[in-house]
């Protein structure tokens, strides 16, 4: 194999995991947060076990040849931490009350340093040690975003459960109407 026919498998390797274990767990996430906020918690624990298969799945490309035993470790240890970092900020925003942004930015770092921490010891990547500082500020910042994007998702949701609900008595208002209209037409205009 050629350097150029390399660095491109490489890059795409790459690129995989990017989406498979930033992006879709990322969109799992606020999916389960919706959910939650719905009533329909383990709607969202599935789209997060999902999630979690995936990015594990994806952990085990590097792009080289498969070592079975190494791709196994990869798969079980990333599905476990994904999954277990999913849930814990699902549960942490629906269950604990707000606290303030000082709580959620401490939680959010102290877990943005759990990830580099699982990174490098667990899954043996190369990350420097100054990605810490930037992990735990991106952390905390994620935490307090998705805090405030919790009381969007509840103002949206509670403006959309009425816009449903004055939808659905139009339609079953107007449905009533019409039926009743037909059925009170003579036979002979029906």
């Amino acid at each position: 194999m050629n350097l150029d026919q390399q660095a491109l498998q490489q890059t795409l390797a790459e690129l995989l995991k990017i989406g498979g274990q930033y992006f879709l767990p990322a969109a799992a996430l606020l999916r389960a947060l919706y959910a939650g906020v719905r009533g329909k918690m383990p709607e969202g624990f599935r789209e997060i076990a999902l999630a979690g298969i995936l990015a594990g799945v994806v952990a085990a490309v590097t792009g080289e040849p498969i070592n079975v035993q190494a791709a196994a470790v990869a798969i079980l240890s990333n599905t476990a931490f994904t999954v277990g970092v999913l849930v814990f900020i699902v549960l942490y925003l629906l269950r604990m009350p707000n606290r303030g942004l000082v709580a959620d930015g401490i939680v959010g770092g102290v877990l943005g340093l759990i990830v580099w921490l699982f990174t490098v010891y667990v899954l043996g990547e190369a990350w420097p040690w100054w990605l810490i500082p930037l992990l735990i500020v991106a952390g905390a910042a994620i935490f307090i975003i998705l805090r405030f994007s919790l009381r969007q998702i509840m103002r949206l949701v509670r403006v959309a459960t009425y816009l449903i609900a004055i939808g659905l008595v139009l339609v079953v208002g107007a449905g009533a109407f019409l039926l009743v209209q037909t059925l009170t037409q003579p036979p002979a205009l029906r």
